[in-house]
């Protein structure tokens, strides 16, 4: 993960044929619930926008990807979900520091990081990571390389005609700890993420929109232990919220 975007394609997918990636890829796990109130980086709202442009009816945010023996699920960024291939893409976006703590965020050799993107690929799914500079100033770039990662792995080469006129990202290196320390002690981020915010009547359309297929990719079967109380609560197939204390912030 030196570079940025990092592509990762589960081992069972590589050096297969489309046709026997398919039989392969009708065994991800699938996820299982969503959480409306997910929380968003900065960057996300804008991406949205231009990932549904490009890829209509296949973009999820919140979804629950349940984790064995654990009590908080994965939280995909965004979900590329294709039905019908059966793929599933976790598409995250990087940001170098916390807004808030300052604190260095997805550095070189992160093992947070690295334990996320091994349990994905071990569920069957692709990972795509992108920087948040790049989603922010490149985001037709960002879509380009998603649709190429796609058409790769299923040979549907059509993919790539709405990015004939679209740059092909290009790769940044991913930063130290030190490196992240310098670019939250001079704002970097202050510097790009200025127009990073869609209308809020498009987002809200996209999130009805994806309510309305939410079901067709979910079931109902998850149960979360609150970190504040500790009662079980169930998920109800629209929202995971404690009965007891009311806490919706525990799943990350």
């Amino acid at each position: 993960m030196e570079k940025l975007p990092t592509i990762l394609i589960p081992p069972a997918l590589q050096r297969l044929t489309p046709s026997e990636r398919l039989e392969i890829l009708r065994q991800t796990v699938r996820p299982v619930g969503t959480h409306h109130s997910a929380p968003k980086g900065h960057s996300e709202t804008q991406f949205e926008r231009d990932l549904w442009q490009y890829f209509p009816g296949k973009i999820y945010t919140g979804l629950l990807v349940e984790r064995s023996g654990l009590q908080q699920p994965y939280v995909p960024d965004f979900a590329y979900i294709d039905l019908s291939m059966h793929l599933h893409i976790d598409i995250e976006i990087d940001e170098p520091y916390s807004h808030i703590s300052k604190q260095p965020l997805h550095v070189l050799d992160c093992p947070k990081d690295a334990a996320r993107n091994q349990f994905f690929l071990a569920q069957g799914w692709v990972v795509i990571r992108f920087g948040e500079a790049q989603v922010v100033k490149t985001p037709a770039s960002c879509c380009k390389e998603i649709a190429a990662t796609i058409a790769s792995l299923t040979g549907e080469n059509a993919l790539m005609a709405p990015f004939r006129q679209i740059l092909t990202l290009k790769p940044e290196r991913r930063w130290s700890r030190e490196d992240a320390q310098q670019m939250a002690d001079i704002a970097y981020r202050d510097s790009y993420l200025s127009s990073a915010s869609p209308p809020e009547s498009q987002s809200k359309r996209r999130r009805q929109d994806q309510g309305n297929k939410s079901a067709s990719i979910m079931n109902s079967k998850l149960t979360f232990y609150c970190p504040i109380c500790g009662e079980a609560v169930r998920w109800q197939g629209h929202y995971v919220q404690c009965s007891t204390c009311g806490n919706d912030q525990f799943v990350v």
